[in-house]
């Protein structure tokens, strides 16, 4: 019998708002290169729209040939560098595309600020939480070690389920929103399941935001053996 497809999903953040923190953390970042290769995957996934996907193959192949210069974003500084040391030829892009804006997140928590100002206060303090945990100022493996950390996932989880209280009987302001990022994380699970066959071994780089629904997808799903992250950073 084949064994089930393994599968990182590796908590990442927006690492291009800070190119100084990038550029000042080259060898921590390559370090965690070296780790992540251990992993040896056969597929990396990025968080890139699948309408992007040509455009992400050709400057990885522009990359490999030397010819592209790697921006800050983590697809850049984790994906194409990994893609290349293990010989890899495409990164696959599973992110999907939808509606975000009925209501859009701002509309959610304007409801909350006019109606249930207490809820708001308590959403904040969890917020503040997240930011305590990984510090926006913290080396790239500091922040890394942070989010993928199932703390920091449970007090995420926390976060979602404060929203979907905002809003009330007949304008569900909330759930309503979750309702979309529902859709959308569980359309990263399929298009992730689609690409596995047995045996093979999965890095999923994908924004911290959507850990709490893609680890609960994934181990729900009982097709794949998840590896933890923090088996494969450095120590």
């Amino acid at each position: 019998m084949a064994s089930k497809p393994e599968v990182i999903i590796l908590g990442t953040y927006h690492m291009a708002m800070n190119p100084e923190s990038v550029n000042q953390h080259q060898r921590e970042i390559s370090e965690i290169i070296h780790e992540l290769k251990e992993f040896n995957p056969t597929k990396i996934a990025v968080e890139k729209s699948f309408l992007l996907s040509k455009e992400v193959n050709r400057r990885l192949k522009e990359y490999i040939a030397g010819t592209f210069r790697l921006g800050y974003d983590e697809v850049d500084q984790f994906g194409y560098r990994l893609a290349k040391d293990l010989g890899h030829k495409e990164l696959y892009t599973i992110d999907e595309e939808v509606n975000m804006t009925s209501p859009a997140l701002n509309q959610v928590f304007e409801w909350a600020e006019n109606y249930q100002p207490d809820l708001l206060t308590e959403i904040i303090e969890i917020q503040q939480q997240l930011a305590k945990m990984e510090p926006e100022d913290s080396s790239p493996l500091h922040r890394l070690k942070a989010i993928n950390n199932a703390d920091y996932s449970s007090t995420l989880e926390k976060l979602y389920l404060k929203l979907t209280l905002i809003g009330n009987h007949q304008h569900q302001v909330g759930a309503a929103w979750l309702k979309q990022w529902h859709q959308r994380d569980l359309s990263i699970f399929a298009n992730v399941s689609r690409l596995a066959v047995n045996d093979d071994r999965i890095l999923l780089l994908i924004g911290k935001d959507h850990l709490p629904l893609l680890n609960h997808f994934f181990e729900a799903s009982g097709s794949f053996e998840m590896v933890p992250p923090y088996e494969y950073l450095p120590k």
